[in-house]
This record gives C-alpha cells, sequence and structure tokens, in this order.
C-alpha cells in the first residue's frame, strides 16, 4: 500500500488508501468543528475569515486566520520533508508522517482538555493543531498518489465527478441517438469507470466520516479524537511493516 508512488500504484491500491484517509479527514474536520467552531480539512474557509477580519478591522482575529493557513501549509511541508528523509525507505517514510499525524491528533484532545478553551483565539490556537494534521495527510496522500487522490477536502472532487457525469452522459446518448461525425469527432469515447468510482470513493467517505464525526463527538466530546487517531496509528503501522521497493522516482511538478 505504501511501498509504492505515482504511476506504480494500482487503482485499487489507490481507491483503499482515498477512502480510508477521507473518512479520517472528514471525522477531524466535523469534530473539530464541533468543539472549536472551526473547519480545519481545507484552507478556503481560513483565507475568507481572513479576509472577512480584515474588512472587520479585528487584527487579532485576522492574525490567527492567518495562522490557520500557515500551519496547514507547514504540515504539508513537515510531512514531504518527512518522507523526502526516509529517500530509499519509501514506505516508512510514510509510516513516520503518519504516526507524527495521529500523535498531534492525540495532543490535540490532550490540549483541549486541560485548557478548556472559550476564547475564540484560544480556540483558533487549538484548531492550528488540526490545520497541521490535516496540511500533513494532504501532502501525504498528493505525494504517494502522484497527485491523482486528495482527501482533506471536496471541492475539486464534487467538480470532477461533475465533468465526469457530462461525460457519461454523453457517451450513453451517443450510443441511443445518431450524432453528427463532426461531433462524435470530438468524444473521447468511453468514460474511465475507474476514475469515476474513485472520486465517488472519496466523497462518501468524507461524508461519512463527517456524519461520524459529528455525532460521535456530540455524544463523547474531545474524546471522539482518540478515533482518527488510531486510524492513523494503524496505517503507519501498516507502512512500517510494508517494503520499500527502491528509491522512488523524481516527484514532478503539479499545476
Amino acid at each position: 500500500m505504501f511501498s509504492h508512488e505515482g504511476p506504480d500504484r494500482s487503482a485499487r491500491k489507490n481507491g483503499i488508501l482515498a477512502g480510508y484517509l477521507a473518512l479520517t479527514a472528514g471525522f477531524v474536520n466535523a469534530a473539530g468543528f464541533v468543539l472549536i467552531g472551526s473547519f480545519t480539512s481545507h484552507v478556503t474557509g481560513s483565507i475568507g475569515r481572513l479576509g472577512n477580519d480584515i474588512a472587520a478591522r479585528d487584527g487579532g482575529a485576522a492574525l490567527f486566520a492567518s495562522l490557520l493557513v500557515v500551519t496547514f501549509f507547514l504540515g504539508a511541508f513537515a510531512a514531504s520533508m518527512i518522507v523526502e528523509a526516509q529517500f530509499n525507505r519509501v514506505a516508512k517514510g510514510y509510516g513516520f508522517a503518519l504516526l507524527l499525524e495521529g500523535a498531534l491528533l492525540l495532543s490535540f484532545l490532550f490540549i483541549e482538555r486541560i485548557v478548556q478553551a472559550t476564547h475564540a483565539r484560544e480556540l483558533d490556537a487549538e484548531a492550528s493543531i488540526l490545520c497541521f494534521a490535516m496540511g500533513m495527510q494532504n501532502s501525504l496522500v498528493t505525494r504517494i498518489s502522484g497527485a491523482v487522490i486528495r482527501t482533506t477536502h471536496l471541492t475539486g472532487i464534487v467538480t470532477d465527478l461533475g465533468i465526469e457525469a457530462a461525460r457519461w452522459y454523453r457517451w450513453h446518448r451517443s450510443r441511443l441517438v445518431r450524432i453528427p461525425t463532426i461531433v462524435k469527432s470530438r468524444d473521447a469515447g468511453r468514460p474511465v469507470l475507474v476514475r469515476t468510482v474513485l472520486l465517488g470513493t472519496i466523497l462518501v467517505s468524507f461524508a461519512v466520516g463527517g456524519i461520524a464525526g459529528a455525532v460521535v463527538t456530540a455524544h463523547h466530546s474531545r474524546w471522539a479524537m482518540v478515533l482518527p487517531a488510531l486510524l492513523l496509528f494503524a496505517a503507519s503501522g501498516y507502512a512500517f511493516a510494508s517494503k520499500s521497493r527502491g528509491p522512488r522516482p523524481p516527484m514532478e511538478s503539479v499545476s
């Protein structure tokens, strides 16, 4: 599962990993919102909040909104550095990074328990821990899949599903009715089912994780964060048990 990167990975491995980590991210995102009132698995909302805080001339709130963006970036940077440091041991690099991500979720749990923050800026400081963890996860999944999948936000996923739905519609329509040759020449043939299934898996897994995170957190408060931490520790253990197969190919730039 963690022994190969990019084009060397099978669609099945990408699908399993995407579903597993999307479930985890959805849980963390929803649980974080219930506990501290912030969504932490993506940057878009934080940037929007930053603009609003600047417009309201609330310097303190704007500073902490920036902190959420910066910590997400730092999480992505840290995860990539960890994987790069294990150049000839690809699986172990991912194992270390997943272990650290799980530890961050547990640290959030204990900090939230000790501080029991109520002030908005204190809650933002706690949210930055989750942003760091989600930045790590997004970086890990992007790297290992060769930028084929991301699991911490759904805007691109839903957009791609819309595109795939349009392709499926055109393909089915072309089989049912006669379409001029000039139009048919624009078609790329039957869409790739594997891609559609992968996108659907991420969407459903994130949604299920989000619902579960909200429900479990509503009943068990901060202790709900133990569940995604355990999922990450299990993935880390699996990565450590995997055998890395030679050095990774060079990473290509992603637009």
